[in-house]
């Protein structure tokens, strides 16, 4: 593709490249618009060809096929500053990927629409340190070994009109800033909607998302991280969670039927502990705890309903927090149960509504 090209693809299954390679298709050039013409029941399908790890793969020249080793989540360009400007990516199915269904990379400008990933086991969607972005409307199910759909390192990301289902998460916005989660169904995953912040990133804080109006319901699922993970030491049935996240405000959302928590906002020293350190390592280079989230006018009932047997028990409850980070409160939410009984209060900003 040269710059600027809209490709147009007919229906189809389509293998790209040769087996073993590591993407079926590369892109490295600005604003090309991928545009699957799919009719009812005659998908456009992207298919692994075979000992594929990623399906469409989009970043600037120096960061497109890292060695087998190399972390995605740290390419060359979010140290150099290179840019993608202008992706989209409309119509197809992406299917059976080792890694990652889509995998965008300090990209500016992108627009990611009414597509299905399925069965990419890592991430199904994912831009990383890219900014001013859109997904909707996507389908996203089976990524059992992290998230559906990732947001990383990124800013002013709008997530919007999703459906996430059979993944382990079901959609994740991590070490970002001002990106936006409305209007999303996530269901049948392990966890629903995670916000957290992690310390081995170029980007190194996780502020002011707004996770607003989503339906989020029976995240049941079975915990699928591969051993070691930090991801493994979730239990099954987790509806929202703040994970040493921000100035998150979490509104308006319906999260019923998660057998474990239904919108827990903990320290990400908490992670550690379950992985059997005494907390977190005195030389994290991030601030572990969540502070100044806002907890407003949400209908939280009819989950924590399945005990685990073991100590994390004392965290089950529709409104959770295990008392870490500051200026975190809650108003206005449809509760039964909650750690503790007592929450903090929110005083009333500007942005409240009855």
């Amino acid at each position: 593709a040269r710059a600027g090209d809209r490709i147009e693809v007919e229906p189809g299954v389509y293998h790209e490249g040769r087996p073993g390679d590591l993407n079926a298709l590369t892109i490295t050039v600005d604003g090309v618009e991928l545009i699957g013409k799919t009719r009812a029941g005659r998908p456009v399908v992207l298919e692994n060809a075979g000992g594929q790890s990623f399906g469409i793969w989009v970043s600037p020249a120096n960061s497109a096929g890292p060695g087998p080793e190399a972390d995605p989540e740290k390419p060359p360009c979010g140290l150099d500053g290179s840019t993608i400007r202008g992706f989209a990516l409309e119509g197809f199915t992406v299917r059976g990927f080792e890694q990652h269904g889509l995998h965008l990379a300090c990209v500016e400008r992108f627009r990611i629409e009414d597509n299905v990933s399925e069965g990419n086991h890592v991430y199904g969607l994912f831009p990383v340190l890219s900014r001013d972005g859109i997904l909707s409307g996507n389908v996203v199910r089976g990524s059992d070994k992290d998230a559906g759909i990732y947001v990383g390192q990124s800013d002013r990301v709008v997530i919007a009109g999703n459906r996430a289902e059979d993944n382990l998460l079901g959609l994740e916005v991590e070490n970002s800033r001002d990106c936006s989660v409305f209007g999303n169904e996530l269901t049948g995953n392990t966890l629903g909607i995670i916000v957290d912040i992690l310390p081995d990133k170029i980007r190194l804080t996780q502020e002011r998302t707004v996770v607003a109006g989503n339906r989020v319901h029976d995240n049941n699922r079975e915990n699928t991280a591969e051993p070691g993970d930090i991801i493994a030491v979730l239990p099954p049935g987790i509806g929202i969670l703040l994970s040493g996240a921000d100035t998150t405000r979490v509104t308006l959302n319906d999260v019923h039927g998660n057998q474990f928590a239904g919108i827990a906002v903990v320290s990400l020293c908490l992670a550690f502990v379950l992985q059997g350190e005494p907390g977190c390592p005195a030389d994290l280079p991030v601030n572990p705890d969540p502070d100044g989230n806002r907890i407003v006018g949400n209908r939280v009932t009819g989950n924590a309903t399945v005990p685990t047997g073991t100590p994390l028990d004392a965290l089950l409850g529709d409104l959770v927090w295990d008392g870490s980070g500051t200026g975190n409160c809650w108003s206005r939410n449809r509760f039964a149960s909650s750690v503790p009984p007592q929450l903090p209060a929110c005083p009333k900003d500007r942005d409240d509504r009855d």
